[in-house]
């Protein structure tokens, strides 16, 4: 859970735009990682609060 965590933010901050949520499903199901609603779950936080967090660290 740990690895698809780190590679599921990794996408996001390779990307660098911000995503919506079917968007960023689409992505998450081509290259297999987890969905908006996981991220949401492991990190507490809404996913426009998590992209663009990881948005910002990544410039």
């Amino acid at each position: 859970m740990d690895l698809a965590y780190k590679k599921s933010l990794l996408m996001i901050k390779f990307l660098g735009i911000k995503l919506t949520k079917k968007q960023y499903n689409k992505l998450a199901v081509r290259f297999d990682l987890l969905s908006s609603e996981s991220l949401q779950y492991i990190t507490k936080n809404n996913f426009n609060y998590i992209i663009k967090k990881n948005i910002k660290s990544s410039v």
